[in-house]
């Protein structure tokens, strides 16, 4: 078994960069489980996106990004695994 608070599925997170053009890319990013949604907002998620922004866009130096869309499950689970 791995850690509780690493879900074993992903999630479909977009983002936007209007600085260098980068356009709702989609990166696959851990779904939440039960780690406090800015616990993993920052530590899971906004590296993630970082990281996948700096590989396509090396160049780009910014200290955000313009648009995040980020699944939520039910109506109260931000970023959790989609329920179907």
């Amino acid at each position: 078994m791995g850690d509780p608070n690493f879900a074993q599925t992903t999630i479909s997170v977009k983002y936007s960069c209007h600085q260098c053009g980068v356009s709702k890319r989609i990166v696959e990013i851990p779904a939440r489980t039960t780690q406090d949604v800015v616990q993993w907002l920052n530590e899971v998620m906004a590296p993630m996106l970082s990281r996948d922004h700096d590989s396509v866009s090396p160049g780009c130096i910014i200290s955000k990004l313009d648009e995040v869309f980020i699944p939520i499950s039910g109506t109260s689970k931000i970023g959790g695994a989609v329920e179907h």
